[in-house]
């Protein structure tokens, strides 16, 4: 979840809450306030009637008014003032509704009298709900306004973050040029840009340090490796070797061969990263197929394979060059991985080629898979750069691939458009 969805939704969440609460604080405050404004209209009646009842000495003739009801009962004792709710039936209204009622006595002629003052509250709650709605609904649109404007103000405001991200997205350390992060006049975004920038051009330096080491480095092996190579063939050709002699030769010859073939490997990775396959042409992938497999095919004689091919037409547009040597790391990794006798099935369909071969019950290590110097068996005589070199191409000539492994099949499916 993005952080500017999750504040939103905070955000949203407690102006919720905070509506909910207030709404009901202002309800209750409102209704108090014009129940108490009621409760004082009968007091101030009550008033008059007492100082009209001691200046005349008479109980007056009540008359219905201004929605007032008021009665007179003569009783034998005083008692308290009360004010109270009650339900009673509205004459006018001929309905029975909620009254509030201010009962007190009076003595007159050493008599005792209950009056009882009543007014109805239906106006008192339709003026509380109008100013309550009206209020609530008023409170809502500026909490709306109020959201719709922080969320548009947030939205700006993080706009260079969001820009930094989707350059940092598209960026690669073998792209040969830098990030161009958006300026802005907030000081932490400008922060955060110069430090990334910063160690993005420090990352970007050690690359291509170590790319032109590795370069340098596969260059001034090659000739040595080729010295050693000649000297040990001259070597090995000689009639007066003793046999313990010609066998640590062989080992030597061999260790040389595998240093040959990693420098050789090492040395196609750092010219892939260089960029050094850039021309492009179209690709005809039955033909060059077609080409590799029978150039396997005395190999997959020789370790028994039974090959099984189904290859229609397809085109690819990509480094003729690049190709050639994708597909021979491809072949020669499911033939040199793949068992005596065993299957190896080879598929190009609708611009996808699969190359599946038997071999280990156990699947690959999809983490490290496409990894440099990863090894399925750490003694094994491979340099564990062929899959990482298959991956490298796919990448640059705009192919994916996936691995799948199946009981003991294990699969490379190559796709492009």
């Amino acid at each position: 979840m993005k952080l500017f969805t999750k504040y939103n939704r905070i955000n949203l969440y407690v102006m919720a809450l905070v509506f909910c609460i207030s709404g009901l604080i202002y309800y209750l405050i409102i209704s108090g306030v014009l129940i108490q404004e009621l409760d004082e209209a009968l007091l101030r009646y009550k008033n008059r009637t007492e100082v009209f009842i001691k200046a005349n000495q008479v109980i007056p003739e009540f008359n219905d008014f201004e929605e007032i009801q008021v009665s007179a009962l003569k009783v034998t004792h005083a008692s308290d003032k009360s004010i109270k709710t009650v339900r009673m039936y509205d004459t006018d209204e001929q309905v029975t509704e909620d009254f509030r009622q201010l009962s007190f006595t009076v003595k007159l002629n050493a008599q005792f009298y209950l009056l009882t003052v009543s007014k109805p509250i239906e106006g008192t709650k339709l003026l509380i709900n109008v100013i309550a709605i009206t209020t609530i609904v008023l409170l809502l649109v500026v909490i709306l306004s109020s959201f719709l404007v922080n969320q548009s103000i947030l939205k700006k405001l993080w706009r260079p973050f969001y820009l930094t991200l989707n350059e940092l997205n598209g960026f690669k350390l073998d792209s040969h040029s830098l990030p161009k992060l958006p300026e802005t006049e907030i000081d932490e975004f400008s922060l955060m840009n110069k430090s990334v920038y910063e160690l993005i051009q420090s990352a970007d330096n050690d690359y291509r340090a170590l790319k032109e080491f590795t370069e340098n480095a596969s260059h001034e092996l090659q000739t040595p490796l080729a010295i050693i190579r000649a000297k040990l063939d001259l070597i090995i050709q000689e009639e007066n070797l003793s046999d313990g002699n010609s066998s640590a030769l062989k080992i030597i010859y061999s260790s040389v061969q595998r240093l040959t073939k990693l420098n050789r490997s090492l040395l196609l990775l750092a010219k892939i990263d260089n960029g050094q396959f850039n021309a492009t042409e179209r690709i005809d992938m039955k033909e060059r197929l077609l080409e590799k497999v029978e150039q396997f095919h005395e190999l997959w004689t020789a370790k028994k394979l039974v090959n099984s091919l189904d290859i229609s037409a397809s085109f690819l547009k990509g480094n003729s060059e690049l190709i050639d040597i994708l597909l021979n790391n491809l072949l020669s990794n499911a033939s040199s991985h793949n068992v005596s006798g065993g299957a190896l099935y080879i598929s190009l369909l609708n611009n996808r080629l699969i190359v599946s071969n038997s071999g280990s019950e156990v699947a690959l290590d999809r983490t490290r898979l496409f990894s440099r110097f990863y090894k399925e068996n750490l003694h094994s005589q491979h340099n564990g750069l062929g899959l990482s070199i298959i991956k490298q191409i796919c990448d640059r000539s705009g192919i994916t691939i996936q691995y799948n492994h199946l009981g003991v099949t294990h699969s490379f499916m190559l796709s492009w458009e």
